[in-house]
Formats: structure tokens, sequence, C-alpha cells
């Protein structure tokens, strides 16, 4: 069961809950980046000190949090940031589970990063932030020793067997591992000498992930790995390449490290489809012809769950009509889109958004 951090229960925390208290407001969790499933462990000693596994909890929560919303070349250059700004960025925080055994701590975390603060700090170290969009993706990994002209598919493939692991929540692509289909297997095999070129449709079809796959071919070519991937993730399509140094299929390190630097390249080109250019600045006026609280308390966690959405506030508000000022980073269109997905239906006139229930 999940427990709510209170200061009577940790004295060290007074003044921090006091803050959250003051600065908080009714709409925290729309206006948060909630990081679950924090799992730090510590020696249990007399030098142990809960303060210290919060701020671990913190830290670790942080760079998952940055990992997530920024390219990987953006986020080797702030991953490292101190702890007292850290906690300026967090909004609040719980303890979901802890316990004592075997003379060590094991608890587990769940971390609120106040997202405004943490789009203001990219912003000022010129870094657009991507979506935190989770996404399901058909994959195929095909693994060919061109010396023996081989093809290890499924659970001789090493690269299938260790594609999932304990730390793919680190990343926003979720991958569904093709099936150990025998007729797939004949079909990759008649097709092993021009395999770059294969569009592999008739695997992709047999999945209802509405065409959103990645195929991964691993070429062994004597001492070097070639890989050859192609992706298409809501119908935008690449294809890109990259080498590595060839090693032992049985040395499991190396094979983690190939696959953490696919699966890198692969959330980076999803983050870049997903990519909130902040320099774009979209000032708008949304009318909402109603005073209902209910509806007015609706339409603003909307706005709240919207990354498109940088800045609103309600600019009028008496009998007739509600009036939104809002700041957006986005084309009108795709401002629009995003209200879509809400089932709220907006009209334009005369410069003013309408909302039409």
């Amino acid at each position: 069961m999940k427990k709510i951090i209170k200061p009577l229960l940790y004295n060290f925390f007074i003044l921090f809950f006091i803050h959250l208290f003051i600065f908080s407001t009714n709409n925290v969790y729309a206006n948060t980046y909630k990081i679950e499933n924090i799992e730090i462990s510590n020696e249990y000693n007399t030098n142990f000190k809960k303060e210290h596994i919060i701020d671990k909890a913190f830290k670790k929560a942080f760079k998952i949090l940055i990992n997530k919303i920024t390219i990987s070349k953006d986020y080797k250059l702030i991953e490292n940031q101190n702890l007292k700004l850290i906690k300026t960025f967090v909004d609040s925080f719980s303890v979901v589970s802890e316990k004592f055994e075997n003379n060590k701590y094991y608890g587990v975390f769940e971390i609120n990063f106040n997202k405004s603060k943490i789009i203001s700090f990219l912003r000022s170290k010129n870094i657009f932030h991507s979506r935190m969009v989770e996404k399901n993706v058909l994959f195929i990994p095909i693994f060919i020793n061109t010396n023996e002209n081989t093809l290890l598919l499924f659970d001789e493939n090493p690269f299938y067997k260790n594609w999932a692991d304990d730390e793919d929540n680190k990343f926003l692509i979720k991958y569904i591992l093709q099936n150990e289909d025998l007729d797939d297997y004949k079909l990759i095999q008649e097709k092993i000498n021009f395999i770059e070129n294969y569009d592999f449709e008739e695997i992709i079809s047999k999945y209802e992930l509405n065409d959103n796959y990645i195929i991964f071919i691993l070429l062994k070519d004597n001492n070097i790995f070639k890989t050859f991937s192609k992706f298409n993730i809501n119908s935008i399509k690449s294809n890109f390449k990259k080498e590595f140094e060839s090693f032992k299929l049985d040395d499991q390190n190396k094979t983690k490290y190939l696959i953490n630097s696919m699966k890198i390249r692969y959330d980076d080109e999803w983050k870049k489809i997903n990519l909130i250019n902040t320099s774009i600045k979209l000032n708008i006026k949304l009318n909402l012809a109603t005073k209902n609280i209910l509806m007015i308390e609706k339409i603003e966690k909307i706005l709240n769950g919207i990354d498109l959405i940088e800045n609103y506030y309600i600019r009028r508000f008496d009998s007739d009509i509600t009036t939104f000022a809002i700041l957006s980073n986005s084309t009108p269109d795709k401002l629009i889109k995003e209200f879509n997905k809400h089932n709220i239906n907006i009209s334009i006139e005369n410069n003013v958004w309408k909302l039409n229930e």
C-alpha cells in the first residue's frame, strides 16, 4: 500500500512539506511529471538516514525523467545536476512500499516533478523537450551470419532472447516481440539474400499495431556486427545503419550494450516525432459558453494534460462566458487535433476559439 509522507512521521521534512503545501495547486497531478517505481536500497547501519534515501530517490527519478523527455545528446549535457536544484523541481513524493531485511533497507518511491519548472530549466539550456508518450511497437530482430549464410531467429537469436530486460522502464518505446511462427521463419529464410529490401508486410499485417514496427537486422561479417534498422512509427519512416565490433554471442555485457545502444537510438527517433518547439508561441482566447464549475474544471484538466500548452489562465468569468487565455507551443492545426483527442470540438471565428459542446 502506498504511504504518503507526512511531516509528523519524518521531522526532517517539516520545512520541505510546508513549502509544498504553500505552493501546490488543486491540479498538482495534471501539472506534474509522475515518475513511478523508483527502487532504492541501502545498508541499514549506524550511518543510516532516511533523508539520504529520499535524496537518492529524487536524483534517480530526475535522471529517468530527463532521459524520457530529451534526446540522448541533450540528456548527456544535463543528467548530472546538484541535489539542491533537483529538489526545487519536486512537487510531491510518496513511499509506495518499504521494508528492512537482512540489515538492508528497500524502498519504492513515486516522485512528482513540477512540469513548468522542468520545462523552464530545459529552455534555459536551449533544449527542446519531447512529449512523454509511450508507444507499443512490433519488434522483429533478425540475426544473419554472412560468413556461414545462416539465419538465427527467435530463441536461437541472443538479441531476441535478451531484448526485454529490467531497464525497459526508462524507455518510451514498448517492444512487442514477434511471435515464434515457423511460417515467418520460412518467409525470412527465403528473403535472406535481399533482406534489407524486403518490406515484411506479410508478417507485420498479422499484428494489430497500426503498422508501427521496427525491423532490426544484424549481420555478422567477420569481426564486425553491421546493423540495419527499418523504423516506422505513426507513418514516419526511416532507415539507418550502425556498426559494432564483433563479440562472442554468450558475452552478456556486450550483448546488453548493443541492445541498449539501439534502444537509445530508437527512442531518439520517437522523441524527435514528439519534440515540442518552445520557440513557437501561439496565443489564443478560448471561449466556453458556461459558468458551470464542473465543466470549467474538466476543461482545466484537459488543458493541463496537453503538453503543447505552455501556460493558461482564466481571463474572463461571468454569467454568460468563461474565457481562457492560452499560450501554446504549436501550430493551430496541431492544437486542434489535441483537443479532438479529448472529444473537444473547436471552431474559430474572428481569431477567437470557441468550444462546442
